[in-house]
């Protein structure tokens, strides 16, 4: 929340221009695209594009509309992932009785769909949702937490003003606010919540390829069916002849510490905001 709120602060107009321009165009796609298979991976990508948009603001990156239109140049792979991900909740929302709450429970094992097509290339749209739940391993719950707790206080301030509207007289200035109130949370809201889930990326993701890769490795025909994301073989390269000038290793200066000031946690220096209390640094 601290991070968010701090990014929020420094790119509110930014941010809510790129969420009004996706917005929009979503609106413009379902008016003028007449059929669904046309729509949908249209809109789908484009939310996927908003991600982008979220994610680098969480990482202090700056953010401009060729973000928002990134996974237009990879339209099948995005598409993909983004059509199956709605699918797949459809259909565990059709399941009579317990069927919305399981949608709820696998769209946050979804989560972190669009992000993984975004960023790897390699994992395919079905492999993505697999990842995706891997992933959000050990953060559902607080991801679902997180998102309840504002819509929760929202929804208790607007009841408490909209009993005090029934006030005679002084009423009309609590509707009022509850108006204002209203209109803010729903300018603010996707912006929060989109840098909140960036947030939980940032910290639950893990890389496609886990495992280290290997100099010298037998070439086998055989996988086990756990096998997904292994490393490829690497060869080592053929070693060469020690002389004056290979025999000591260069020198590399390293890349300066990014101290937090409130905190003194050491960021890495490509970062504008710290990693652990989100003050700006």
């Amino acid at each position: 929340y601290t991070r968010t709120l701090n990014i929020l602060s420094t790119l509110p107009f930014k941010l809510w221009g790129l969420s009004l321009l996706s917005g929009l165009l979503s609106i413009i796609v379902m008016i003028f695209g007449f059929l669904p298979i046309i729509t949908i991976p249209v809109i789908a990508v484009l939310n996927a594009g908003m991600v982008a948009v979220y994610f680098a603001a969480y990482n202090g990156h700056d953010v401009s509309a060729k973000l928002l239109f990134s996974g237009y140049k990879n339209f099948g792979h995005v598409a993909g992932g983004m059509c199956w991900r709605m699918l797949w909740i459809v259909l565990w929302a059709l399941i009579p009785i317990a069927g919305p709450f399981i949608a709820i429970y696998k769209s946050y094992q979804y989560a972190f769909t669009p992000y993984i097509l975004n960023e790897e290339k390699e994992v395919d749209a079905l492999d993505a949702l697999k990842k995706s739940m891997q992933d959000t391993n050990g953060y559902k719950l607080q991801m679902f937490i997180a998102a309840i707790i504002p819509a929760a206080i929202y929804f208790v301030v607007s009841l408490v003003l909209s009993l005090f509207g029934l006030i005679p007289f002084v009423g009309v200035f609590f509707r009022v606010v509850s108006s204002i109130i209203s209109i803010a949370y729903s300018l603010v809201a996707p912006m929060f919540f989109g840098l909140v889930e960036a947030g939980f990326y940032e910290y639950g993701k893990k890389p496609v390829r886990t495992s280290a890769p290997q100099l010298t490795q037998p070439a086998t025909d055989s996988t086990t069916p756990n096998e997904i994301y292994t490393a490829p073989t690497v060869t080592a390269a053929p070693a060469e002849t020690a002389t004056e000038e290979t025999a000591a290793p260069e020198m590399v200066q390293p890349a300066p510490a990014n101290i937090c000031s409130v905190c003194g946690y050491e960021n890495t220096p490509d970062k504008k905001f710290c990693t652990k209390c989100g003050a700006k640094l």
